[in-house]
């Protein structure tokens, strides 16, 4: 039993495991291509995952397994260190990898939580046209810009949308840019291309990412933890240094 649980707080397991990730999900990059690879990006990766044979999927299943096998690596250690460490009283020297630890947990569950919950999709839809979201708001499409070159041709400089929606019509509707999508009821909606004609027509993409702020909590706690690292570490060496 002792061997079993050093093998599951092993650092050297976790970077074999680690090192697994990339090998699987670089052999994945290079099969993607077409139609394929444009779905992963279309739509939620359990969807992907349904929609396509093992044949083609085997590798996003096979860095799925390994990264669960990685977040149990994590929580063991971290439970391993608290038990040794916490008595101690010295914070900084068991809470940076912790925050670390919490850090990439919660990223994790953010990615399982869009995985599972979240949506995708997208619409070519006519300025004066309206659309439904998947929770039954109306978005109606009022008016479709596109600003080209002063050089001419066809080279776009910019998009936007002018989208109305039961939360907007008060203000006249929201206006929308490719770095600035509207959010409603937690759904983001984005502009990725507008042609002009009669009338325009804008490609509008709508997604819902339901652990988008457990990602950045994630984000923020594993950056904090690093600097902490860097900090105890630093303060370590020039301890060392005046002692010698």
């Amino acid at each position: 039993m002792k061997k079993v649980w050093n093998l599951l707080i092993s650092l050297e397991a976790g970077l074999v495991l680690l090192a697994l990730v990339c090998i699987a999900m670089t052999a994945g990059s290079f099969m993607l291509s077409g139609d394929v690879a444009a779905a992963l990006n279309a739509m939620p990766l359990l969807t992907w995952l349904r929609e396509f044979s093992l044949a083609t999927t085997w590798w996003l299943w096979l860095t799925i397994v390994l990264l669960a096998l990685l977040v149990l690596n994590t929580l063991c250690c971290s439970a391993d260190t608290l038990f040794q460490r916490f008595s101690r009283g010295a914070v900084l020297s068991w809470l940076p990898p912790q925050l670390i630890h919490a850090g990439f947990l919660l990223i994790i569950l953010a990615h399982l939580l869009s995985s599972l919950w979240g949506f995708k999709g997208s619409i070519d839809i006519p300025e004066g046209s309206a659309f439904q979201l998947p929770d039954g708001a109306t978005v109606q499409v009022a008016q479709v810009g596109a600003i080209f070159s002063p050089m001419g041709g066809n080279m776009p400089l910019g998009y936007r949308a002018l989208l109305v929606t039961r939360e907007t019509a008060g203000q006249g509707g929201a206006t929308i840019t490719p770095n600035h999508p509207l959010f409603s009821n937690g759904y983001g909606v984005y502009i990725k291309h507008a042609e002009p004609g009669q009338p325009p027509v804008a490609l509008l993409e709508v997604h819902r990412e339901p652990g988008a702020a457990m990602a950045l909590a994630g984000a923020v706690l594993f950056s904090i933890g690093n600097l902490l690292l860097l900090y105890t570490r630093s303060k370590a060496r020039e301890q060392q240094i005046e002692e010698s």
